[in-house]
């Protein structure tokens, strides 16, 4: 009896950890394909996004490229720069915009802005000590 039931915990063991392997599910590879899409954008790198992009829906890839024109981008910026009182997620999301518009100083700053408001909080703090250090040692070409 103790054999069957150790047989029968080994063999689901073994499927749990294969399915997170092989994931069954369509829409699991398929968002892992766009988050790899998104990054793959965000770092310039163009000639593999082409490669992941034949496995995505074109509304998608449309909806982004919509998003994060450069109008689209200052726009936005422009709404949360005019608020008079902004918390760390309106910091943090002008650092983002800044970035994506090449302002990178600009976006420490506003990073830094968004860490003195909320230092205990684990995104922010990650990201303003990894930009922080990026500026600190830029990576040479």
């Amino acid at each position: 009896m103790k054999d069957t039931v150790l047989i029968s915990l080994l063999i689901w063991i073994i499927i749990a950890n294969v399915v997170k392997i092989w994931p069954i599910s369509y829409g699991e590879r398929y968002y892992r394909n766009l988050q790899k899409w998104y990054l793959l954008i965000n770092k310039g790198d163009l000639e593999k996004a082409k490669i992941v992009e034949k496995r995505l829906n074109i509304i998608d890839i449309e909806n982004f490229s919509k998003k994060n024109k450069i109008e689209e981008l200052q726009k936005r910026l422009g709404v949360l720069e005019t608020k008079n009182e902004k918390n760390a997620d309106d910091w943090m999301e002008i650092a983002v915009l800044l970035y994506r518009l090449s302002q990178r100083e600009q976006a420490y700053r506003a990073i830094e802005s968004a860490y003195k408001l909320d230092p205990i909080r684990e995104d922010i703090s990650k990201i303003y000590f990894t930009y922080r250090t990026s500026l600190l040692h830029p990576q040479l070409p």
